[in-house]
């Protein structure tokens, strides 16, 4: 019993940080951290729309998931596939839906760390883009002054 106590403690004690840190964040343009509700079908199965997951603003790698920039009116969750020079290679895991990005490192803004399975009242959406995908981008975030 005071194990799964302390579980729960400590559960609530990150999520409690990582509010913090979102709401500290959200002043800039970009935050340091993300959280993001998952919008359509492109990264199926490895994740599913409704899905929450915690990205942050920290360096990436060929592999990783990442919310990016491509210049619409949402910021799009896919994978890096590739990296040559200046151009980024973004894919979605389901390749039988998803559209496919060459983008500039500048344009990735937050690398995906961990995901949520609790519903969370507060964050943005952000779309794995397919054609079928029609969900649109709350990002939550100020614009610069």
């Amino acid at each position: 019993m005071r194990l799964i106590m302390l579980a729960a403690k400590v559960i609530v004690l990150l999520l409690g940080l990582i509010a913090i840190t979102h709401f500290v964040s959200v002043k800039c343009n970009y935050p340091l951290l993300f959280l993001s509700e998952v919008q359509g079908e492109s990264m199926q199965p490895t994740l599913a729309p409704g899905e929450w997951i915690v990205c942050v603003r920290i360096g990436w790698q060929p592999g990783d998931i990442v919310l990016a920039d491509v210049g619409e009116d949402n910021l799009v969750v896919k994978r890096v596939a590739e990296c040559h020079g200046q151009r980024v290679h973004l894919t979605g895991d389901n390749q039988q839906i998803s559209y496919n990005y060459r983008v500039s490192p500048q344009q990735i803004k937050s690398v995906m760390v961990c995901r949520l399975g609790l519903p969370v009242l507060f964050g943005t959406r952000a779309v794995a883009k397919s054609p079928h995908a029609t969900a649109v981008l709350n990002r939550n975030r100020r614009k610069p002054r």
